[in-house]
């Protein structure tokens, strides 16, 4: 931990605690051992964290991370989307892809490393749009979909090798859950729930092979960015008042020393709209729960459930995974053929609901916005 550390990695992100794993273990135990040096990348909305990675071995040998400079553009991908197509796109490209290639560099002469075999990165679609100088015009604008497929390969740096972007699952579910599904499978659960709680919060239900996805809008309102101790404070502070009786069932906060009344309101609507998510999907009878990224690695899962954001019943079953969009980029690099072969069977067994069109999205996300 830094001096002077908030416990909030999400607003500093100089702290590799929670956004930067410490290993690749989901792809130890079917590697396909090469020659030569791959960089695993997750490509965040926020930050950006890279792993070099010895292929032969399957050895993370050095990491990097910095925040991600479209930051200037807007903290979200809505606000960016609308700055790409109001003119900024060709800055937006030029920004992170130079970013990037510094970040690259200053790894690789870390380790005396001059050449990269293999490349992969992991993001979300608008990331994944910026990144390659695509118009953005079809994901801000009804049916909100990508009118571009990805190619198999890219050449985006000078180190060598091919460039392999983690195929989007839709719009608003993209390549880092994508990845983050292919981190969780070696774990063995057959039936499991992926949540990632970020401003765009996206849920994957796996079920024997089966899948089914979703997001739903939760604002900043997990990450606490105005608060030392950041997410796990918010919800465990949250939860507190709640055993206390100082916020009702209604969201009434009866005492402002903690939190504000806006406060608490933002956390209702963010909460609600990820459990009601949650019972869409249909989330029950599971042998996992898995909390992606650095909010589920901070989230204590009692609070959670104290707050609503989560069933009781679920609390057993939850495990903080850390990053799975670099986990997963790592495994592609490790087991290209059996990872890949995983990857490529999830879009076409995948159905995604749209949750804003539901029929019992009014009742159930009414009903979880108390406290109870």
């Amino acid at each position: 931990m830094i001096n002077g550390c908030l416990g909030n990695c999400l607003t500093c992100g100089k702290c590799g605690r929670f956004t930067i794993l410490d290993s690749f273990d989901a792809g130890t135990a079917d590697i396909e051992p090469r020659a030569g040096y791959g960089l695993a990348v997750d490509l965040g909305t926020t930050s950006v964290v890279l792993a070099l990675i010895d292929l032969e071995t399957g050895r993370t040998l050095a990491r990097h991370s910095f925040m991600n400079p479209q930051r200037a553009y807007g903290p979200d991908v809505i606000s960016r989307i609308h700055a790409a197509n109001g003119g900024a796109l060709p800055t937006l490209q030029a920004s992170v892809a130079e970013a990037l290639q510094d970040g690259i560099r200053h790894l690789l002469d870390s380790q005396s490393v001059r050449h990269l075999e293999d490349t992969v990165i992991a993001c979300n679609t608008v990331m994944a749009h910026l990144l390659l100088g695509i118009s953005c015009e079809s994901l801000g604008v009804y049916p909100f979909k990508p009118a571009y497929r990805l190619r198999d390969a890219y050449n985006l740096h000078e180190s060598g090798g091919s460039v392999r972007i983690v195929p989007w699952l839709s719009t608003f579910v993209g390549g880092d859950i994508t990845a983050g599904l292919l981190y969780a499978l070696p774990r063995g659960a057959r039936r499991f729930l992926l949540m990632d709680l970020g401003t765009n919060g996206e849920l994957a239900l796996y079920d024997h092979g089966k899948l089914t996805v979703t997001s739903t809008a939760a604002g900043s309102a997990f990450e606490g960015s105005g608060r030392a101790g950041g997410t796990s404070k918010i919800l465990d502070d949250l939860a507190a008042l709640i055993r206390r009786g100082l916020v009702d069932e209604a969201g009434l906060l009866k005492d402002e020393s903690v939190f504000s009344q806006k406060e608490i309101r933002d956390l209702q609507l963010a909460k609600s709209a990820i459990r009601t998510g949650v019972e869409i999907l249909g989330a029950n009878d599971l042998d996992a729960v898995y909390l992606a990224g650095g909010i589920g690695q901070a989230i204590d899962p009692e609070s959670a459930a104290v707050t609503g954001l989560l069933p009781s019943g679920l609390v057993p079953l939850v495990h903080a995974l850390g990053n799975t969009s670099l986990g997963g980029a790592a495994r592609l690099l490790l087991s290209p053929q059996k990872a890949w072969e995983e990857l490529r069977a999830l879009p076409e067994n995948c159905t995604e609901i749209n949750l804003a069109a539901h029929p019992r999205f009014q009742e159930l996300f009414m009903k979880y916005m108390s406290f109870e």
